[in-house]
């Protein structure tokens, strides 16, 4: 069953307009993950990474527009009491920003200051642990392969959402969606036949 649906942020449950090859040019740092970069760097230099980031991402989470159909599953969602909740590599502030900018309520937020980041199967875990479930039961739903992995190493359920693009990785999820609302014949049909 799934009891529980877990969204990434950025072009999942918004558009985001977040520019990671200026952000890394802006910090001048070697091609690699951002936040994985910060880890090897002293605390000086974290702290002027985390306020480009910052800067960054408070300005996509001012810009950003709803995904399509984000409202028609998160109603969905709410009218058939199952949490919906938020996991992302972004700050818990400019979360927060996006989702009052739209009026959108998660039941849990994991932001990149709760948890190691994703593809770390430890947020997925901790957001398990907040809803009082058994992973299996979570829907992990996100747009990158980060999102896919975590979701598998914790041992939940994963979707992909391609926003009617063709990925550009190779990482098996257990469901493809082209759009969010596709997601509620599938949530359907695994709470029916579990």
């Amino acid at each position: 069953m799934i009891r529980a649906v877990v969204f990434d942020l950025d072009n999942t449950v918004v558009k985001s307009n977040l520019d990671f090859a200026a952000i890394k040019r802006e910090i001048g740092m070697p091609p690699a993950p951002i936040l994985e970069y910060m880890a090897t760097v002293s605390e000086a230099e974290r702290a002027r990474i985390n306020e480009i980031l910052d800067k960054h991402e408070s300005r996509a989470a001012e810009e950003c527009d709803l995904n399509d159909g984000a409202r028609e599953l998160l109603d969905y969602l709410r009218s058939h009491r199952i949490p919906a909740t938020l996991l992302t590599r972004n700050s818990r502030r400019s979360a927060a920003t996006a989702c009052q900018k739209h009026g959108v309520h998660f039941d849990v937020v994991v932001a990149r200051e709760d948890a190691a980041p994703k593809p770390s199967p430890e947020p997925v875990l901790l957001t398990a642990r907040k809803l009082g479930l058994p992973p299996h039961e979570l829907l992990v739903v996100g747009d990158y392969k980060y999102d896919i992995e975590s979701g598998r190493a914790a041992g939940a359920q994963t979707a992909l959402l391609t926003n009617g693009k063709k990925p550009a990785f190779e990482v098996p999820a257990d469901f493809t969606v082209c759009t969010l609302p596709e997601l509620i014949p599938i949530i359907e049909s695994q709470n029916r036949d579990g």
